[in-house]
């Protein structure tokens, strides 16, 4: 859509912190037990867990989108904020120094390198043994809009997926890491926001053992996949299972309906494919 409107970075000795317009520094999934960060040139979507209740913020400066989702008392409550403030911090692991991004009073690890680059062509399907690249490939890259009081943002990398999406009738927010081999897709919801008038769902959660989860590699049990049916498994994870594909389009039995993976998606920004098991940290 649109290019980034401005930077402004206070570098200090040891740490400097970023008000909120050129993400690039940041760029990352980062992590903790009570939140998560997902950092791309342009947004920031960042989950946190307080003792009121679970909040996400949305911070894209290019479409002017500064939103946070609140659920407390049993209701959320969606408003506009002022922009986050990021910080990165040093701290020192068994004598090693690691370098930590702060946002408000959390602080949290990177798990997972974004790198951006330019829009390029993705891979064909040619067969079946293409399939758990594809999906991983064909996903990656960051979308996002606002019409009125309609934000949409999704941003799909190596290893994880997010969305933030608010509207009248529903709010759907999550993070989620992802594995992906030739029989379709394991996604495992650490973190989720919901609420739907159609349903009548009203969901917040987040895992106790988020940084585990959004940090580790999943572990793909291939006797759940069906083709026939969305699978849940008992430790979290969602089994979508592969159809059938076309060089262009593979198809998943999702939850509830068919899912279709398009290799043609057109994406606002766009992540450098690195395989599953080299993308984490």
């Amino acid at each position: 859509m649109k290019k980034l409107l401005f930077a402004f970075l206070l570098a200090l000795v040891i740490h400097s912190t970023s008000y909120a317009s050129d993400f690039s520094k940041y760029r990352g999934v980062w992590a903790s037990n009570d939140a998560e960060a997902v950092i791309t040139d342009s947004i920031c979507m960042f989950f946190e867990k307080t003792p009121t209740g679970l909040r996400a913020f949305l911070n894209i400066p290019t479409q002017d989108i500064y939103s946070c989702t609140t659920y407390k008392d049993s209701a959320f409550v969606v408003e506009t904020t002022t922009p986050l403030t990021l910080t990165d911090e040093v701290k020192t692991v068994n004598g090693t120094a690691a370098k930590t991004l702060r946002i408000g009073d959390k602080v949290m690890s990177k798990v997972e390198e974004i790198t951006t680059c330019k829009p390029y062509e993705k891979s064909i399907a040619k067969s079946k043994l293409d399939i758990g690249k594809c999906l991983q490939e064909w996903r990656l890259g960051a979308k996002y809009g606002k019409d009125g009081d309609v934000f949409m943002c999704e941003v799909n990398t190596n290893r994880h997926m997010f969305v933030y999406l608010v509207n009248d009738r529903m709010i759907y927010i999550r993070a989620a890491a992802t594995a992906n081999n030739n029989n379709g897709t394991l996604f495992f919801q650490n973190i989720r926001m919901m609420r739907n008038d159609n349903t009548g769902e009203m969901t917040s959660y987040i895992e106790p053992d988020n940084y585990n989860i959004a940090a580790n590699d999943l572990n793909i049990d291939n006797s759940k996949f069906n083709p026939n049916a969305c699978v849940f498994s008992p430790d979290g994870g969602i089994y979508w299972s592969f159809i059938s594909f076309t060089p262009d389009q593979i198809q998943l039995n999702g939850c509830g309906e068919t899912y279709y993976i398009k290799r043609t998606d057109q994406f606002d920004e766009y992540f450098k494919y690195i395989p599953y098991e080299k993308a984490g940290l």
